[in-house]
């Protein structure tokens, strides 16, 4: 797999450069026109605590900062948050006192799949619009998006920097 140069992005050539001109000018009405806002609840940390707890009952609140990549005081807001909403319950381990587990509750698990059923409806709307073969080229994007080398120590350093 071709490697990311940092130089070389910052001397696009031009028919590139047209290219990343267009994108993003395309995320950007993406980001106006309030598209992304329809599945926002994807990105969102508490919604993400709520589908990793669907996965992994009991998990410790150290445990979901770790695995979703985010800071333990965010963990502990939200988790604040999902408690009064009533879709969490914490339990203090009872072995060990200083431990808490996670568990969604009923209301937590309703919530979920309301929101999957939104979600759902939008994602086939979509695939639907572009059609198999266009699917097949936007899960390729997808899959080389997900793949950890795709961004190499570079690119992670010049946005993580700012």
């Amino acid at each position: 797999m071709k490697t990311f140069d940092l130089r070389q992005a910052l001397e696009l050539d031009p028919k590139k450069k047209g290219d990343v001109e267009k994108l993003l000018s395309y995320v950007d009405k993406v980001f106006s026109n309030g598209t992304l806002n329809l599945f926002s609840p994807l990105m969102q940390t508490d919604y993400r605590i709520l589908m990793y707890l669907v996965r992994n009952p009991g998990a410790q609140p150290s445990v979901l900062a770790e695995q979703l990549n985010v800071t333990r005081p965010n963990v502990a807001a939200n988790l604040r948050i999902l408690d009064e909403k009533k879709y969490i319950v914490r339990q203090i381990d009872e072995t060990n006192h200083r431990q808490i587990h996670v568990y969604l509750t009923e209301e937590g698990k309703r919530h979920i799949h309301r929101v999957g059923l939104k979600l759902n409806f939008l994602f086939a709307s979509w695939l639907d619009i572009l059609g198999p073969e266009e699917c097949q080229h936007l899960f390729r994007i997808l899959d080389l998006s997900c793949q950890p080398n795709v961004l190499n120590e570079d690119l992670k350093k010049m946005f993580l920097d700012d």
